[in-house]
């Protein structure tokens, strides 16, 4: 076995995959490099394969890791057919990803700038007078708010973010809310309590091929909407969610769930009736979970939503 490091770059990936000896399959770790690793090898080798990191480290149960400890330990596994082989999203679902995504991001970049703001009217002993401190009442407050100095210049700057992110996050929401319109599994997805066209680009992208989950367990496991389960010598013990897999369709579903209880009479009853058995955050979360079934249903399926059949589920 030989092994050697090699660069990120699109001319030396090329320029090693044609030193290896006759057909070749290479294997790499999910990562958010391997979509670029596959474009440049992809005529290069005969396969490539991606695998699922913790289903490796669970398999190899090695205690030191580093590079070469994992480049060795893939090589086993390949040799043996023993790959815990990880899906690989084709170009269009990584586009529309990358879309969602950009929108998401700019969301949180903003809400970051919003605290920010906050936080220095907090250290200037302000408190706002309006509920809405970047409506028109609360931006007319903004301007005319007594601050040293350095705390003005720290408002207006981030007065002028958040203007910049709002016009940055209506031009992709506009864009998102036009493809939306345009694809009938958004608008399908559109018809369940909570979900718009913009929760429904970012469901289907994080989704991808529904047809890889083949039942709705298997898609509320890959979106970490699920207990942990630890079970030995008759005893079960459950725990609190395992975060695994997808934490954007897991706070797509989140999202949706809050605005389901507010649209819809049967989805609030549903979750009126856990939330008095469970914590509020926790009948949350099932609310998030049985939406995300109803996706499954949806798009494997084509089963419509019907409120009736729901709150009876």
């Amino acid at each position: 076995m030989q092994q050697r490091a090699v660069g990120n770059e699109a001319g030396e990936l090329r320029r090693w995959a044609g030193s290896l000896p006759g057909p070749a399959q290479v294997v790499m770790e999910a990562c958010s490099f391997w979509p670029g690793f596959q474009k440049n090898l992809s005529g290069e080798v005969e396969k490539m394969v991606l695998v699922h990191p913790a289903r490796v480290k669970a398999i190899a149960a090695a205690g030191l890791k580093n590079d070469r400890v994992d480049s060795e330990m893939l090589a086993h596994l390949s040799r043996c057919g023993l790959l815990p082989e990880a899906w690989m999203a084709d170009e269009g679902t990584q586009q529309a990803r990358q879309r969602t995504r950009l929108r998401v991001a700019l969301g949180r970049q903003r809400a970051r700038a919003k605290n920010l703001l906050q936080a220095v009217l907090h250290q200037e002993g302000q408190q706002k007078p309006v509920t809405d401190l970047f409506g028109k009442r609360g931006r007319a407050w903004l301007g005319e708010v007594e601050l040293s100095a350095a705390g003005r210049e720290s408002v207006d700057t981030y007065c002028e973010l958040v203007d910049h992110y709002d016009r940055l996050i209506g031009e992709r929401q506009k864009g998102l809310e036009q493809a939306g319109r345009e694809s009938a599994e958004a608008r399908w997805l559109a018809t369940i309590p909570g979900i718009g066209l913009y929760l429904a680009m970012v469901i289907l992208a994080e989704i991808g091929d529904i047809r890889r989950f083949s039942d709705k367990k298997a898609l509320c496991n890959y979106a970490g909407l699920v207990p942990r389960v630890r079970e030995s010598a008759g005893k079960r013990q459950v725990g609190g969610l395992t975060y695994q897999g997808s934490k954007l369709l897991r706070w797509a579903m989140i999202q949706a769930a809050h605005g389901a209880t507010r649209s819809s009479p049967a989805v609030w009853a549903w979750y009126e009736t856990r939330r008095q058995r469970k914590r509020p955050q926790v009948a949350r979360v099932a609310l998030a979970r049985k939406l995300l079934t109803c996706v499954w249903a949806l798009l494997r399926h084509g089963v419509g939503f019907e409120e009736s059949v729901f709150a009876t589920g």
